[in-house]
């Protein structure tokens, strides 16, 4: 069987560990800069304003390859960035706001076009076969700017793909179970949020790298916890949550 492969979570979190630290460490200087006068003003608000923490957001999202976010972020910090670095006053503001949802939908129609490639070579092996559906107990969601929510009905659960922007995902697992020694969930989310339904005696290994997102267990768990068997939810969230319930 095929495997998609995910960057190692232990680079992402050092990753993201060098880009708070390096913010903060800018953010001092330039504030030490300029209360001590070494720090021009008009280079003082450039540096320190949103518009150029969205930059440093997106492009940390690109090099961790969560590249719609990356393109997103990126696309409306320079957007808010030109005016600042051009002159242009309201008028320009007024004119060109519409290019920031042409170049969106622009990101999200080439994500769709990747996925349909992905899912056409994976239809070989009977591993991703259609959108919010479950194939022999594999699941694959794929949704943006929407709702979605799916029952596993099948006896055993093989694993799950799941691929979220601007929207929200529910998956219930309570009807299945789990007959692999380790059986993954693989999430891909950026501003959206993930419900997740698991029965309290499963066993599960958080493996979430997180920008600006959280993750939280709120299962009642019981003494007769399945160890023999292993459910490894993985993946990246960018400005999302993951929530777990039994």
């Amino acid at each position: 069987m095929n495997t998609h492969k995910k960057a190692n979570p232990q680079w992402h979190r050092k990753f993201d560990t060098i880009i708070m630290s390096l913010l903060f460490i800018t953010a001092g200087t330039m504030l030490l800069g300029h209360n001590l006068g070494a720090i021009p003003l008009h280079v003082f608000r450039i540096v320190m304003s949103w518009q150029m923490l969205l930059i440093v957001l997106g492009l940390s999202a690109l090099v961790k390859r969560n590249l719609t976010i990356g393109f997103i972020l990126l696309t409306i910090g320079v957007f808010f960035f030109i005016p600042a670095m051009t002159g242009a006053g309201k008028d320009w503001f007024r004119t060109y706001w519409p290019v920031i949802f042409i170049i969106i939908g622009i990101v999200l129609l080439c994500k769709r076009r990747n996925f349909r490639r992905h899912n056409d070579w994976y239809r070989n092996d009977r591993t991703f076969v259609d959108e919010n559906a479950s194939d022999n107990g594999f699941v694959h969601i794929n949704v943006s700017f929407g709702e979605t929510k799916h029952i596993v009905l099948e006896p055993v659960f093989r694993g799950a793909k799941i691929d979220c922007s601007f929207a929200s995902v529910s998956l219930d697992l309570r009807k299945t179970s789990l007959e692999a020694p380790q059986t993954s969930i693989d999430i891909d989310c950026s501003f959206g949020g993930i419900l997740l339904f698991i029965p309290s005696c499963w066993n599960i290994v958080m493996e979430i790298d997180t920008t600006l997102s959280g993750c939280e267990d709120k299962r009642h768990i019981l003494s007769d916890v399945d160890y023999e068997h292993k459910l490894i939810i993985k993946g990246d969230l960018t400005f999302s949550g993951i929530e777990i319930k039994s």
